[in-house]
């Protein structure tokens, strides 16, 4: 899924850096606007430490006009909705903090974030407040300085590496979306996007994350890899969901999926003709469920770059996950009536 314009903006961003060491530290690039599909890279299918966020809430629709549905539904699970997914910039204080200081954080592109959010009713243009940059490359840079104690030859590398954490930062900051489709199909095709978008921002750190791993002496990279380490008896007295594996499902279980399939299925009151469709439909989102549960934490890898690596896959499989589901859903309402597709349109699942 990458396109060959995504090279050329990462090489001339790997330049700009290289460039000047000291000067990158904190820099911000404006948006390429460009996609990145992932060929040219093989995927190593770590699993990293993060689980489904059951807390995050959808945002205000305060003054939003109240479109009626036909009929009335079943809640969705509580917290489904993931704004990450429609402002990725969110996702990025996610990722860096698993990258460099692995613990249970929230991971927000689960299967029920992705069926939710499609079919949240959000406002069509940009929340601004959502665009701005999450993090401080600077402090970042300046913990790992005095967790590491670099050498002075190995700052210029930390430098770098500061320099591509504020490019990714800067870059999803600046290319945040104007419109917000409001239409479930659209919006998933406009979560691909921003999914491509992420995946951009972090392969920008990649090759100065490497290279200043490599420099380090065994002792710093002991430091560096910032394993948590816990007593056994508190591991023994802790839930799943906080040890060695993350909660489950990390993609949905068939009870979820089938609760997707229901709501369409009351909502737009399919013809028999057009049961067969919403099957392909059913089918679809069980393979990206099943995807996205293949690449569920299991166990935390050694050293940042392993879980940058394995951050990569989890957002490859959100990526297809996406795609997958938004085929789907489309070929499904190329074959609905207009007064079906207004139903269809008209779904809302965001937590209430």
């Amino acid at each position: 899924m990458r396109r060959v314009g995504a090279f050329i903006a990462v090489g001339g961003l790997a330049a700009a850096i290289s460039c000047s060491p000291a000067a990158a530290l904190g820099l911000r690039l404006g948006p390429f606007h460009i996609g990145l599909p992932f060929f040219g890279h093989h995927r190593h299918h770590h699993a990293i430490y993060m689980h489904a966020n059951r807390h995050e809430v959808a945002r205000s629709e305060e003054g939003r006009p109240e479109v009626p549905r036909p009929q009335a539904v079943e809640p969705a699970p509580p917290g489904a909705v993931s704004p990450a997914l429609l402002y990725p910039n969110l996702a990025l204080p996610v990722i860096f903090q698993n990258i460099f200081w692995p613990q249970s954080s929230p991971w927000p592109f689960g299967y029920q974030n992705i069926f939710t959010t499609a079919f949240a009713r959000a406002s069509g243009q940009r929340d601004q407040r959502q665009c701005q940059q999450p993090l401080d490359a600077n402090s970042v840079v300046e913990r790992l300085r005095e967790e590491v104690s670099p050498t002075q030859d190995q700052m210029p590398l930390l430098q770098k590496l500061g320099g591509a954490l504020g490019a990714a930062s800067g870059y999803l900051a600046k290319s945040c979306a104007i419109d917000i489709p409001p239409q479930p199909t659209a919006r998933l095709q406009f979560m691909e996007s921003r999914l491509e978008e992420l995946a951009m921002a972090v392969d920008i750190i990649r090759g100065p994350l490497q290279e200043f791993e490599q420099s380090l002496t065994g002792d710093q990279q002991s430091r560096f890899a910032a394993l948590p380490s816990q007593p056994s008896a508190q591991k023994e007295a802790e839930p799943a969901s906080m040890t060695g594996t993350a909660a489950r499902p990390c993609g949905g279980s068939q009870a979820a999926i089938d609760w997707s399939i229901r709501q369409i299925n009351q909502s737009v009151q399919p013809t028999e003709a057009q049961q067969s469709a919403l099957a392909d439909v059913k089918k679809a989102f069980s393979d990206a469920a099943n995807d996205l549960e293949a690449h569920c934490p299991a166990s935390v890898p050694t050293s940042p770059l392993d879980r940058l690596r394995a951050i990569e896959a989890r957002l490859d499989s959100a990526w297809r996950a996406v795609l997958s589901m938004q085929v789907a859903l489309a070929n499904f309402e190329a074959k609905l009536s207009e007064q079906q597709r207004n139903r269809f349109d008209a779904m809302n699942f965001a937590s209430r």
